[in-house]
């Protein structure tokens, strides 16, 4: 009874077309890793034919190499030889030694010039190197034979011929008959020897060749790259310390030049202080093999495919039916959940929503709008939108707002002002937004209770009401105790003028004049401040009152540079005034203008460093408009000084006061100065390195006059003002 139960539940769970699909897996499964299985093995056959070949290259290079250096050794040998059996009695200088070694370089191809060099460094005999010169006696090669009683051949370092621009090596042997050394006799052979053997071996370009150093040094190689020869390549490394072990070998994961792994041969060449390396790129090895892959694969996809197919129309009826079962009931638990969702939405929206039809039913609500409406707690679907405006009508819901309209007639609104956006008190007092917007079919209804906000904004709006009247106070205050304070300032400036001018009579004691000279200073320090403060008070008050004149932009410049030059020199500040050959005639306040002006010139002054230098440009911007820049390169200032000195009664710190006084209203007044202007005053400033103030005027200058009455110098004069302290 067991067993019989749970085949039946078996057969329930697992239907046809389960059996079909699960077979159809197997089969793509077996073929797949057959596949996969051929494609691993022909990957392993490259590698490994690769490797072949570039070992076998290696060997053939190494043998090549050798003879070639043979070849030349055999060369320099020969000359020892000829000299002592065929011309032993001949100088090393004389033409008969010339012609044999004409006669061994021209039967030596690997060899471009064959050169004895004395004791003393220099040329004695050559093939083809002119005679007498020092031949580089500076060079390893004759160093170390000039050093040693080495009988070995000696491989120099690559190095370039300054007058071919090619490169070559140098081949050493002491020059040494009966026992006594004559010097040493070399034989320059060229890199292209090597390079073209390369050539010759190599099968195509994908291979790369190198001769080097057993320190890594490069000699030659394929491709070429002469910009190498010589230096220590890094990817040449990992081959160099491995020939200091093995005379040959393979590196299966070398990192090339290029970041790319590759398939390295290395083999030391025979005697010799040099090792050859023949390496290809792991992915140019393995190039026709993911080919292969690549067909391998698609056609694996076809059969999938085809398998696919044939696996769908066999199921394809046997799924019909259940697909249309499963469907139906996924859909009807999908609606049924949509549904709950939708609903617990709407019940947990902090705003009110109603959903009306095209004919005014309710189609969906929450229990907020119930609540913001005061709406019965029957209300349902059965409501319409004519019922519920009944009820407010009837209550008198829209007495405040408009009472006038009919019950018909707000109905008939709410569909035609769409989208929109009304407030309305509601009768316990509560501020309701009401946002309706059309949808198809119907209207949907968003409804905010917005009372705390309009509470937050009534009290914004007073508070701002109230700081603008308490700034107006403070400002009418300043100027009213500004003007108070002039007058009795001007005549302690004007006694103590003539009181120090002595103008009704000499004061016996000179201290008295002292004194008043102090008073006169600190009078006029005192109005100076008292009429900042003043033009501040007006500015911020919003009664500055601007004349408006013809403004030569030169002619201010000018007097401006000239009434703080006494200041500059006493600190030995340079004054460089740069401005456009045309003259520059703007309209505005004059002396506005040029308080703005003294008042920067005057801070770049005070702020540079002894002996600094304050440069002065004017130009015309984009539009037309007047750019004028104060530049100095004194103490500046970081970027928290700079909005700092911004504010009024600001200094960037509390050392500036103490070391340059100041009461922080300069910059201040310039910057509203310039605004009421229509323009921008703006600052740039780097500590240690200076501060450069920019101002920009709108296009409201008057057209070039043929001569400039302000300053008699004729159009088109270029006004460059340079004063030196």
């Amino acid at each position: 009874m067991h067993l019989a139960g749970l085949s039946s539940a078996i057969r329930q769970r697992v239907l046809p077309q389960h059996i079909v699909i699960a077979l159809s897996g197997i089969l793509l499964l077996a073929y797949g890793a057959g596949v996969y299985t051929t494609l691993e093995h022909a990957r392993a056959q490259t590698v490994d034919d690769a490797i072949a070949t570039i070992e076998s290259m290696s060997r053939s290079i190494e043998m090549g190499t050798n003879q070639a250096l043979i070849e030349a050794d055999t060369t320099l040998m020969g000359v020892s030889r000829m000299l002592a059996e065929v011309l032993p009695d001949k100088p090393l200088g004389d033409p008969a030694v010339t012609a044999l070694l004409r006669q061994l370089n021209e039967q030596n191809p690997v060899t471009r010039d064959i050169v004895i060099i004395g004791s003393d460094g220099r040329a004695v005999n050559a093939a083809a190197s002119p005679i007498g010169q020092t031949w580089r006696a500076g060079r390893a090669f004759f160093a170390a034979r000039n050093g040693t009683e080495s009988r070995r051949l000696f491989i120099g370092a690559p190095m370039r011929d300054p007058t071919t621009g090619t490169w070559s090596i140098v081949l050493s042997r002491p020059l040494v008959e009966d026992g006594k050394r004559l010097g040493v006799v070399a034989a320059e052979m060229p890199i292209s020897v090597f390079s073209n053997f390369f050539r010759s071996v190599v099968a195509n370009d994908e291979t790369q060749v190198s001769l080097m150093f057993d320190d890594g040094a490069l000699v030659a190689g394929t491709p070429e790259d002469e910009a190498s020869i010589g230096r220590k390549l890094p990817a040449a490394g990992t081959a160099a310390a491995a020939v200091s072990n093995w005379a040959s070998g393979l590196l299966r994961s070398s990192i090339g030049p290029d970041g790319m792994p590759q398939l390295v041969s290395y083999r030391r060449v025979s005697g010799r202080p040099l090792f050859v390396t023949v390496a290809r790129n792991r992915d140019d090895v393995l190039s026709r093999w993911r080919q292969e892959c690549r067909a391998s694969v698609l056609a694996f996809a076809l059969f999938a495919l085809t398998a696919g197919v044939l696996t769908a129309l066999v199921v394809s009826a046997l799924r019909k039916q259940r697909r249309a079962t499963l469907e139906l009931r996924a859909s009807e638990e999908q609606l049924k959940r949509q549904s709950s969702l939708l609903q617990l939405t709407f019940e947990n929206m902090g705003e009110g929503l109603s959903v009306f039809d095209n004919e005014g039913r309710l189609v969906a609500f929450n229990s907020r709008f119930v609540e913001l409406l005061d709406l019965p707690a029957d209300t349902s679907t059965a409501s319409t939108l004519y019922d519920i405006l009944e009820l407010q009508t009837t209550r008198g819901d829209f007495a405040t707002s408009t009472p006038q309209l009919t019950v018909q007639e707000r109905f008939e609104q709410a569909f035609k002002d769409v989208p929109a956006v009304r407030e309305r008190t509601a009768p316990g007092g509560r501020t309701i937004q009401i946002r309706r917007q059309a949808m198809p079919g119907g209207i949907v209804t968003l409804y905010l209770d917005i009372t705390d906000r309009k509470l937050v904004e009534q009290r914004m709006a007073q508070a701002r009401a109230r700081a603008e009247l308490a700034s107006r106070a403070k400002s009418n205050f300043l100027a009213n105790m500004s003007h108070e304070l002039r007058t009795p300032l001007n005549a302690i400036v004007g006694f103590s003028e003539v009181i120090g001018s002595e103008i009704l009579g000499p004061t016996r004691d000179g201290k008295y004049l002292e004194y008043v000279r102090d008073i006169h200073s600190s009078g006029l320090h005192l109005l100076s401040i008292i009429n900042d403060v003043l033009d501040m008070a007006k500015i911020e008050a919003g009664k500055l009152d601007l004349a408006s004149e013809a403004i030569s932009v030169s002619a201010l410049v000018a007097e401006s540079l000239r009434m703080v030059r006494e200041q500059a020199q006493q600190r030995g500040v340079e004054l460089v005034s740069s401005l456009p050959e045309k003259e520059i005639v703007i309209v505005g306040d004059e002396r506005a203008i040029k308080q703005v002006v003294l008042n920067i010139l005057s801070n770049a002054v005070k702020f540079s460093h002894q002996g600094g230098r304050v440069d002065v440009r004017a130009a015309f911007d984009e539009t037309g408009g007047l750019v004028l820049e104060i530049e100095d390169h004194g103490i500046g200032m970081t970027a928290d000084e700079l909005v700092r000195v911004m504010q009024p009664f600001e200094q960037a710190n509390s050392g500036t006061t103490r070391n340059y006084g100041g009461t922080g209203l300069g910059l201040p007044i310039a910057k509203g100065l310039i605004e009421a202007h229509g323009g921008i005053l703006t600052v740039e400033s780097s500590q240690g390195y200076g501060t450069r103030v920019r101002i920009v005027l709108p296009a409201r200058r008057k057209s070039s006059a043929p001569d400039d009455a302000a300053t008699g110098k004729p159009a088109g004069q270029a006004d460059n003002i340079r004063a030196v302290a």
